[in-house]
């Protein structure tokens, strides 16, 4: 008969203990695990180890159903080839006996590094892999390793990139960075090692989030609203009056004014942190709006999807178009950031950017676009020293470019992947997605 092996992933601490460990083969309660290879390896920190772990599952009581569960004992680091279903658990089917094999991504933040694997009856293990109180495994391995910090660029520990297009890190004072990617996470050691923020509501459909100057934490999510924390341990749900709160498309938190728009409603305002939200007539025939941006003349700006740049000078109670011409935000509009200089920065398709006055609304415009058969943009316009940098994307020299370089780059950081986003600490070194988030060691 088939046999169903269920794995359980559990980042905690030591869940009880058994005398036989590593190899016992011992089967007297009808199951019994073996560890064949994969242990007292070295390697990086944040690198897959060269040998997977290798487990083998005897079973000699084919009557009863088996859970294998694994628990973090050092270190941060997690096992790559799980396969989650929807259920949140892993099968394995197999005769009365199987082996496994599973690849380990050292953590970052400890020379020693365990995991322990169990075996229990998966009548007594829920849908979470913890066991009823009080019940101990039926055997168990424990497997150790020893890590070492990167030379050069190395991969972050964490959380995973898996949505490039929700993905920020920002700070409020620069001694803590913290990021959005599928829920609130910091680092305290310049984003090598990230923590998930506690208590967060909602924490996985966390969508944006940005600080105002008091230290305030203000968050959007996909489907649940706006949330906001004056000491980042309580939240509170501040979206009274927003009617559909699906799939936010902008959302920039002020000092005295909180703007938010979604995909199907929108956009959004207040002015009392949320008691209520008013939302404003931007016409024009939008539907949808985008980067909603403040000027320090008090002037917001934002993009609506006919592409057109829209301004206000009353606080978004009346809309007008700026009268952008084509040629400084071409087909589609991926960033608008404003300067210390007062321009307006917008990063478009096209692989185009252009600096913008606020008074004529014309300006200089930069193109990097070679025909390649894709969509060629530019993004994530930062500002750094005086300087700004921006992210070309998909052109045959992609990359971090910076206006003081004659509007050129890519600058060599010798990292050898596509750059999917960066951020500049403020000691000026830089952190790179690509298919994570890696630091400069």
């Amino acid at each position: 008969m088939n046999l169903r092996i269920i794995v359980f992933l559990v980042i905690a601490g030591f869940f009880g203990s058994c005398k036989k460990d590593n190899g016992s083969g011992h089967s007297a309660h009808g199951a019994s695990l073996t560890l064949l290879g994969g242990n007292n390896q070295s390697g990086i920190y944040g690198e897959l180890l060269s040998d997977s772990i290798r487990l083998k599952l005897t079973i000699t009581d084919s009557s009863y159903p088996y859970a294998l569960k694994y628990v973090i004992v050092q270190g941060n680091g997690k096992l790559e080839n799980l396969g989650y279903n929807s259920s949140g658990y892993i099968p394995y089917y197999a005769g009365n006996q199987g082996n496994i094999d599973l690849q380990w991504r050292l953590g970052c933040n400890s020379a020693a590094q365990t995991i322990k694997f169990y075996i229990y009856h998966a009548a007594i293990v829920n849908s979470l892999g913890q066991p009823s109180d009080g019940e101990q495994p039926l055997d168990s391995v424990t497997v150790k390793a020893t890590g070492q910090p990167p030379a050069g660029w190395g991969r972050s520990c964490g959380f995973d990139v898996d949505d490039i297009f929700s993905f920020k890190v920002f700070t409020y004072d620069n001694s803590r960075l913290y990021a959005v990617a599928k829920g609130l996470f910091y680092s305290d050691d310049k984003g090598i090692n990230w923590y998930p923020m506690a208590n967060v509501p909602n924490f996985s459909d966390v969508a944006d989030a940005g600080f105002n100057s008091k230290g305030w934490l203000y968050y959007v999510t996909g489907s649940h609203g706006v949330y906001y924390s004056q000491d980042l341990a309580n939240w509170q749900n501040i979206s009274s009056g927003i009617l559909d709160d699906r799939t936010p498309t902008a959302f920039t938190v002020d000092d005295s004014v909180i703007f938010v728009s979604f995909y199907f409603d929108g956009p959004y305002r207040t002015n009392n942190n949320g008691q209520f939200w008013q939302k404003m007539v931007v016409g024009n025939g939008s539907q949808r709006f985008y980067l909603i941006r403040r000027h320090p003349n008090g002037n917001l700006y934002l993009f609506n999807d006919f592409n057109n740049l829209l301004v206000s000078a009353d606080n978004g109670a009346d809309w007008s178009s700026a009268g952008l011409a084509y040629q400084y935000a071409p087909n589609l509009d991926y960033d608008l950031e404003i300067g210390a200089d007062g321009l307006l920065y917008i990063g478009a398709d096209n692989a185009t950017i252009s600096a913008v006055s606020p008074s004529t609304y014309t300006g200089v415009v930069h193109s990097y676009y070679q025909w390649n058969g894709s969509s060629q943009a530019v993004n994530n316009i930062r500002f750094y020293n005086g300087d700004v940098y921006y992210l070309v994307n998909s052109t045959p020299a992609p990359g971090i470019y910076r206006k003081s370089l004659n509007w050129g780059g890519p600058i060599d950081l010798g990292f050898d992947q596509a750059i999917r986003y960066y951020y500049i600490r403020n000691d000026g070194n830089f952190l790179l997605v690509a298919d994570a988030l890696y630091y400069k060691n």
